[in-house]
């Protein structure tokens, strides 16, 4: 018999959830294993590690998956819409407070000074990244190529499937013959077709009656394909959404970053900062063809907030039982390390554009790099690191 869902639990993840994944990670941690004792801390590992092998935001997942072991799936669905609903609540007051007051010079400022502390932080996550995940030789060179091709604009989605069918495909000499597809994974692969039909199936609609290059429909397939995607966590996202928004031309350059503070600065998953660009560029008239006005930009947010969590959801829950079964089979685990190390590359070149895009300003480089060291000694959280940034963009502005 399950136990009674604890919703208000549940919200006060979602609004003390601050500081990035893995902060929100210890947090879920210290409450289920250390304080309620729902789970095992070697249950709770094992829950973990395999969300970080699933594509999509780790943190929300993991939330998912350990309501989905404790109140089944319903409790799984609850627990993550009141994780995600204060960050998305908040993501969207600061986005209508951006776009009424980012022609300021001094919020220019402070927004400048905090992008700068944000591109410090993804390089030196990237830089953590490429040295835990990129071991094999290969790895590396896809690391390196996804990296180049996405400054000469190559598709992410085109490196990450070369990736993929490339570790499928070329197998080591010495490996022998690979064993077929177990049926436990099998299974999950069948269920999560199934759980994304509703999802795919609207995308399929709004395509069929906007067509491919429509606002909605664009914004609706980057939501989709950041998520399945981002092998490697919510920055592997994150770096699909900013190539895809800015050759949309959701946002101006640079802006990006601005998401980037967002997601990092409210709780709740760090793929809110999606959200926050769908309502910038539907306030603005981007995306609905036009129109603009507070109300495109809620729909925009709403838009992409739900075909982002919608889809984590439904891969985390067709995969759940694997925590325990696990993923032996060697082919895909080939797969999932090449297209993370395609992922790698993405924030990295995330990470360096943001920091580009404020080279010319002496003082500003400085707090990237100052960001970037106290973030890998892990001296302060992501929040206050951003708002030192955020302290030195307002000093230099005035």
């Amino acid at each position: 018999m399950q136990d009674k869902f604890p919703l208000l639990f549940w919200l006060r993840m979602g609004l003390l959830s601050f500081g990035g994944p893995m902060a929100q990670v210890a947090m879920l941690e210290d409450e289920c294993v250390r304080k309620r004792a729902w789970l095992t801390a070697g249950e709770f590992g094992r829950g973990m590690g395999l969300c970080m092998f699933l594509p999509g935001p780790e943190a929300q997942q993991l939330v998912a998956w350990v309501a989905w072991r404790r109140f089944g799936k319903v409790g799984a669905i609850l627990a993550t819409l009141l994780f995600i609903f204060p960050g998305l609540l908040l993501c969207g007051l600061l986005a209508w407070a951006y776009v009424l007051t980012s022609q300021f010079v001094v919020v220019g400022g402070v927004l400048a000074g905090a992008r700068a502390a944000v591109a410090g932080i993804i390089l030196v996550a990237g830089y953590k990244m490429f040295t835990r995940n990129c071991v094999q030789q290969e790895q590396k060179v896809a690391a390196g190529v996804s990296f180049g091709g996405l400054f000469l604009a190559v598709p992410f989605m085109f490196l990450a499937m070369v990736g993929a069918l490339y570790a499928w495909f070329i197998r080591p000499e010495d490996e022998g013959e690979p064993s077929s597809v177990s049926d436990a994974l099998w299974s999950a692969l069948q269920k999560v077709a199934r759980y994304l039909i509703p999802v795919v199936g609207v995308y399929l609609i709004l395509w069929l009656i906007f067509r491919h290059e429509h606002g909605v429909v664009q914004l609706a397939e980057t939501s989709l394909l950041a998520v399945l995607a981002s092998f490697g966590g919510a920055y592997a996202a994150l770096g699909i959404w900013q190539v895809r928004s800015e050759a949309a031309g959701w946002l101006k350059p640079g802006q990006f970053g601005d998401a980037l503070i967002v997601g990092e600065a409210t709780p709740g998953p760090l793929l809110l900062a999606g959200s926050f660009v769908a309502f910038v560029a539907g306030y603005h008239g981007k995306i609905f063809g036009g129109n603009d006005s507070i109300v495109w930009g809620v729909t925009g947010l709403m838009i992409a907030a739900v075909f982002t969590f919608y889809t984590s959801t439904a891969v985390i829950l067709a995969f759940a039982p694997l925590a325990e079964d696990g993923v032996g089979d060697r082919r895909f685990h080939a797969v999932v390390g090449m297209v993370s190390a395609v992922a790698v590359g993405a924030i990295l070149y995330l990470g360096l554009s943001l920091l580009l895009a404020v080279w010319t300003v002496p003082l500003l480089v400085l707090v990237a790099v100052a960001a970037g060291y106290m973030f890998y000694r892990n001296k302060f959280s992501v929040p206050v690191l951003i708002g030192f940034g955020a302290l030195v963009g307002l000093f230099n502005a005035r």
